[in-house]
C-alpha cells in the first residue's frame, strides 16, 4: 500500500452514491439539512390528517349505529377496532422506519390509508366497516414515522423547533377531527367524511 492510499481502496469497498436531496431541503456544509418553512408545514399538515383518521368516527357513532342496525351499547366497537389497529401499527409498522426508506414507507402508508378510508365510506355491512376501521387505525401510525423523519432531516440546532412545529400538527388534528367530522356528517351524512361523494343513508 502506497502512502495516501486508503485500506478501502483494496478491500473491495465501493464509495457511497450521492444521496438525492428532498424537494425543499437545502444541504449546506455547516448543517446536514435545512428544511424550508413550506416543507415543515407540509409535515405538520400530514401529521394532523393522519392522526385525525383515528378520531373521525367518534361524533358519528349514533348515525353509524342506525345505518348498520347496531345497538347503541355495541357501536363503541367501531372506536375499539380503530384503536386496536393503531396499537398493531405501533408494534409492527413504526419499527419499519428504522430499516426501510422512510419516504417510501410514508407514501405507501398514505396511499393505503386513502384506500382504507374509501372502504369505510362505502362499507355495505358492519363487518366491512370494522375491517376498514382496523386498517384505518393501523395506517394512522404514519404520524410517528413522519415526526421521526422530520427530526432526522433537521439540523441539530433546528431540530427542537421543527419537531415542535410538526407535533403541533398532531395536536390540531386531534382537536379538530371531531369538529370537522361532526360538521360534515350534519351536511352530507357520516359517509361524506370518508369519501369524496357523500351519499345519504336512510
Amino acid at each position: 500500500m502506497t502512502r495516501g492510499q486508503r485500506a478501502s481502496d483494496f478491500d473491495g469497498a465501493r464509495p457511497l452514491a450521492p444521496r438525492e436531496p428532498l424537494p425543499g431541503v437545502v444541504e449546506t456544509s455547516d448543517s446536514p439539512a435545512v428544511l424550508s418553512r413550506s416543507v415543515i408545514l407540509i409535515f405538520a399538515a400530514a401529521c394532523g390528517l393522519s392522526v385525525a383518521n383515528v378520531y373521525y368516527a367518534q361524533p358519528m357513532l349514533d348515525e353509524m349505529a342506525r345505518d348498520f342496525a347496531i345497538s347503541p351499547a355495541a357501536i363503541g366497537i367501531v372506536v375499539t377496532a380503530t384503536q386496536i389497529g393503531y396499537a398493531l401499527g405501533l408494534l409492527f409498522i413504526v419499527p419499519l422506519g428504522d430499516f426501510l426508506d422512510r419516504r417510501r414507507l410514508i407514501v405507501t402508508q398514505s396511499v393505503a390509508s386513502a384506500l382504507a378510508l374509501t372502504v369505510v365510506g362505502f362499507a355495505p355491512t358492519a363487518g366491512v366497516l370494522l375491517t376498514g376501521m382496523v386498517a384505518v387505525g393501523l395506517l394512522a401510525v404514519a404520524v410517528q414515522v413522519l415526526v421521526a423523519f422530520a427530526a432526522s432531516l433537521a439540523a441539530p440546532a433546528e431540530r427542537g423547533r421543527i419537531v415542535g412545529t410538526v407535533t403541533s400538527g398532531v395536536v390540531l388534528g386531534i382537536l379538530l377531527a371531531r369538529f370537522v367530522a361532526g360538521f360534515l356528517a350534519d351536511i352530507g351524512g357520516w359517509r361524506s367524511v370518508y369519501r369524496k361523494h357523500p351519499v345519504r343513508t336512510a
